[in-house]
């Protein structure tokens, strides 16, 4: 099941203007929202597609009818299924294919907040991925310069702020998890180059 720790992510993104938060993407995270305990218990239970949507679109940017046919769409892509108990009650569930195409979307949304204050730590991110594992290779090194990492060594990348569970996430998506190491290190050797770099001094 996706953590909430990764839906939490999507907070924000339900009110933004970008151009990749469309009705469908934000039909799905509502879905995922409502079924999380810590928003609103039961909100799942309410089996109305629409009312689940309207908790969260708080621009109510949305008519109706494009909530309908957004929740209709992201059913027929078999993302959620609507389940019936023996009392009638409706519930909407989130599918394994839901809940993949929820963490790609925060894998396109995901950053790393800067401290306002650096605490004089770095952040070591590396990895030795087998031969057989090219593409994700490829891709983890293109997520981590994306964030600002920096390239310490061929498989040793570089950045100054809190970032652990970022990593954990990306290692997570990428299925390398236990090929990558995060360490948190201090006393760099020549790091004045790697201070200035990261505008710290």
């Amino acid at each position: 099941m996706v953590g909430k720790e990764y839906l939490e992510k999507f907070k924000d993104f339900l009110d933004s203007d970008t151009k990749e938060a469309k009705i469908t993407k934000v039909a799905l995270v509502s879905i995922a929202l409502a079924s999380l305990p810590f928003i609103t218990a039961g909100a799942v239970a309410m089996g109305n597609g629409v009312q689940i949507f309207r908790m969260f679109d708080k621009k109510k940017q949305y008519t109706n009818r494009q909530i309908t046919d957004a929740m209709g769409n992201i059913k027929r892509q078999k993302m959620i299924e609507y389940i019936s108990d023996k009392n009638g009650i409706t519930t909407v569930k989130i599918t394994k294919k839901g809940e993949s195409v929820l963490k790609r979307f925060a894998i396109d949304l995901i950053k790393i907040n800067q401290s306002k204050k650096w605490d004089g730590k770095w952040r070591l991110v590396m990895f030795d991925l087998p031969i057989s594992y090219s593409k994700a290779r490829n891709s983890l090194r293109f997520k981590l310069k994306q964030l600002g990492f920096i390239q310490l060594q061929k498989s040793a990348w570089i950045y100054p702020y809190p970032c652990e569970y970022e990593i954990l996430f990306i290692s997570d998506y990428f299925k390398v998890g236990k090929y990558v190491e995060f360490l948190q290190i201090s006393g760099l050797k020549n790091e004045d180059k790697l201070k200035k770099y990261f505008k710290l001094v």
